[in-house]
């Protein structure tokens, strides 16, 4: 939230008020950072032993990185995936700010703003919304818990 009258004055610099655009140029402000964070701690956990045993193989740093440390630390890019796309999926702010046509609304703000009519709430309506839009994420989680789980504990336990 502290980013908030920031981004919504570059938002409005470039014109993208009530744009999608204004949405893909704003959330990466707010996943980047935790991804950046998280991913630190499953690289910091690769030995470093296993990168210069690929170096001295004649692997470049950059085909080492390709090679040995990304798919060592598949867990926590998945982790990283399945988290950024739910946050971003269930964001309500700046997609209630930036986006006022109706037609561009996403999930998290079309849901509550066509079917709440003040004290009226279409219970059914939103139900089934909100179960519509929450089976991608069940099922991205559901078919990758094993790795989401442990994407989460390797990083932490050194």
């Amino acid at each position: 939230t502290i980013l908030f009258i920031p981004l919504s004055r570059v938002v409005s610099g470039l014109g993208l008020q009530d744009s999608l655009w204004s949405l893909v140029l704003v959330y990466p402000s707010f996943t980047i950072p935790f991804s950046t964070w998280l991913m630190m701690g499953f690289f910091k956990a690769i030995p470093k032993d296993i990168e210069e045993a690929a170096r001295m193989d004649g692997v470049s740093r950059f085909g080492a990185f390709l090679r040995i440390a990304m798919p060592m630390s598949l867990a926590g890019v998945l982790t990283v995936v399945i988290f950024s796309f739910t946050l971003v999926m269930q964001e309500f702010v700046y997609a209630l700010t930036f986006i006022t046509d109706a037609r561009r609304f996403t999930v998290s703000v079309g849901v509550p703003t066509f079917l709440v009519r003040g004290d009226v709430y279409f219970w059914g309506s939103m139900m089934g919304a909100c179960f519509i839009a929450s089976v991608p994420i069940a099922l991205v989680y559901n078919f990758f818990v094993d790795r989401f789980v442990a994407g989460f504990t390797v990083g932490a336990i050194k």
